[in-house]
């Protein structure tokens, strides 16, 4: 049975063009969806120690960070311990909740747009940072594009940030490696 060129080559170009288009989808860009949050978190001190935060929304997500949860999911509150007090930086309030604390923007013009972070969120408590960091779960939190579960939220964990005894230690440490390893080749 002979079979039409045209069609025959209709059929490869149809299947050519979906090709393409498939190869096209897959290299497209991926864009984030909502906020993608991120934090660190400093303590000093052996009681009241003190702490500091830093948030950060990721260049990729499409939109920014109105309030953040910290230590904290839906039903569970992970601090060690109930913090005696907590500030946020100019535009932002800080509420203490049980063993947590919500810090959320004034207005739309104090978020934390993506690819940007904020810092001067600071809370004070009577557990050490070693306390801190020994409790399972600690930096779990929530990030929202508005206020306080006003959506599906981000969650995220707030990492530790070494002390600057540690990075000394560190530093010196990463250098030897790098001799050693010039050396042996």
């Amino acid at each position: 049975m002979r079979t039409n060129p045209a069609l025959h080559d209709a059929g490869g170009l149809s299947a050519l063009w979906l090709g393409l288009l498939l190869a096209a989808g897959a290299a497209a860009p991926v864009f984030g969806q909502g906020q993608i949050a991120s934090g660190t978190i400093a303590g000093s001190g052996s009681g009241p120690s003190t702490y500091s935060l830093t948030f950060s929304d990721a260049a990729g997500a499409s939109s920014a960070i109105g309030s953040v949860w910290y230590a904290w999911i839906p039903g569970s509150f992970y601090l060690p311990g109930t913090p005696t007090s907590a500030s946020a930086p100019a535009g932002w309030t800080a509420s203490i909740v049980a063993n947590s604390i919500q810090f959320s923007a004034n207005s739309v013009a104090n978020d934390i747009l993506p690819g940007n972070s904020l810092s001067g969120f600071d809370y004070v408590a009577s557990f050490s940072p070693t306390q801190l960091g020994a409790a399972p779960d600690a930096g779990v939190s929530v990030a929202y594009s508005g206020g306080i579960e006003s959506g599906p939220g981000d969650t995220f964990t707030v990492r530790n940030v070494p002390e600057p005894a540690v990075m000394s230690l560190l530093i010196p440490a990463a250098g030897l490696c790098w001799f050693a390893r010039r050396r042996v080749r």
